[in-house]
This record gives C-alpha cells, sequence and structure tokens, in this order.
C-alpha cells in the first residue's frame, strides 16, 4: 500500500526529530507525532490519483505543516487534526478534521 495505490490497512505512526519528505511509496496513513517541535512534511510531486491522510498524533499544539513540492503550504493539522490530501495531477486539495481524544 502507497499513496499512489489505495488499500485499507496501509498507515505508518512514527514520532519526528525533523521533517519528513513523503514519496509516493510510503504509506497513505501518516500517523505522525510532531515529537515537541512543529514539522514540516513535504507531499510527492504532483502526479494523478495521489492519496495521503496525515494524522497529528500529538495532543499538544504542535503543528505539522504540509507542503507541495513546490514548496506551497497545502495543510497545517495541530494536535489531534488530520488532514486528507487528494491530487488531480496539478494540485493537491483536502479537507482538515478535529479528531477526538
Amino acid at each position: 500500500m502507497s499513496i499512489g495505490i489505495g488499500r485499507i490497512n496501509d498507515s505508518n505512526t512514527e514520532t519526528l526529530d525533523g521533517g519528513k519528505t513523503l514519496t509516493v511509496n510510503d504509506a497513505k496513513r501518516q500517523f505522525l507525532d510532531p515529537g515537541g517541535s512543529g514539522r514540516t512534511i513535504v507531499l510527492p510531486a504532483l502526479a494523478d490519483g495521489l492519496e495521503v491522510t496525515i494524522i497529528n498524533n500529538q495532543s499538544a499544539a504542535e503543528i505539522l505543516r504540509i507542503d507541495d513540492a513546490a514548496g506551497n503550504v497545502v495543510g497545517s493539522p495541530t494536535g489531534l487534526e488530520s488532514k486528507t490530501l487528494f491530487c488531480d495531477g496539478t494540485t493537491w486539495q483536502g479537507i482538515e478534521t478535529t479528531l477526538h481524544s
């Protein structure tokens, strides 16, 4: 399972000690703990059909800034929020959701 191929049970859980750059081979669901500081997540290059959900797996106010490959901010979930992004080949778009602890 990867960002480029849809399957149900595909996830990664990780505590970050720096930023993270995703590729099309990474898990479609990213449960990320910012590790005490705001972090930047960089999405793969634009390609039609890509999908990823980034979950800020921390209850604190640490922000996960999500950038596209060109450096444009496309999301910024804080603690216990998630952002699901879809790519149509020209842009990343999506929705941000507040989670319950």
